[in-house]
């Protein structure tokens, strides 16, 4: 059996520590023991993106937000569903997350921080969703497992009703945000559509032909 070995490690402003793991030519990002996102299981990622771009190939120039950058699926996805004049603000909290999808982890999603049309913002998602103001046509939403439970405490801001305020006033009319969630969240769905959201909840499995762990995605349009 090959070894697993951690070629890596980040400490999240909360002390939280994420170690990334290699095992035979695949990655693995994992917290406390458990594993976050891997290489090898990905659909469900590239899912948020679809569901948050699927209107947005025909656009004009349109601009959408990533926060959370992982293994760099829900980027690469975004950027193949989006026109050459699209424009991505990726916004990831820890800079050796990005120093790692530029090195041993650009292979898996084809290398997609080396777009010309992605920016990247190292800081927090909410603290870039306030200042968008009426800018973005969509936001995917990767930051944690969902609502509730937490991997990561400063991340319970952006599900509350005032993160979900800030949201919606960072979409143009139409703009949607897609959350990714490690289980169907009935509650977070029920307080999305209370601020001013129109609604839908879609199952994704992390491999392709509905194969793998369930996960969901919750996407809230702003009407």
């Amino acid at each position: 059996m090959k070894p697993r070995n951690r070629i890596a490690e980040a400490t999240a402003p909360d002390g939280t520590v994420l170690e990334l793991i290699e095992h035979d030519g695949d990655h693995e990002i994992v917290v406390r023991g458990a594993g976050l996102m891997g290489s090898r299981q990905h659909h469900s990622e590239e899912e948020l993106a679809r569901r948050a771009c699927e209107d947005l190939a025909e656009a004009e120039a349109p601009r959408v937000m990533v926060g959370g950058l992982g293994i760099g699926f829900t980027l690469r996805a975004a950027l193949d569903l989006l026109p050459p004049a699209g424009r991505v603000e990726l916004v990831e909290l820890l800079p050796e997350i990005v120093e790692w999808n530029r090195g041993p982890l650009a292979r898996h999603a084809k290398s997609p921080l080396d777009d010309p049309r992605v920016k990247v913002t190292i800081g927090d998602v909410g603290e870039a969703i306030r200042g968008a103001r009426g800018s973005l046509d969509g936001i995917m939403l990767d930051v944690d497992n969902g609502s509730s439970p937490m991997v990561l405490a400063n991340n319970k801001s952006i599900y509350s009703h005032k993160g979900l305020g800030f949201i919606r006033r960072a979409l143009r009319p139409g703009g949607r945000v897609a959350f990714w969630s490690a289980t169907d969240d009935p509650l977070f769905a029920a307080k999305l559509k209370k601020a001013g959201f129109r609604v839908s909840q879609h199952e994704a499995h992390a491999r392709p032909g509905r194969k793998g762990s369930r996960h969901s995605i919750i996407v809230g349009q702003k009407t």
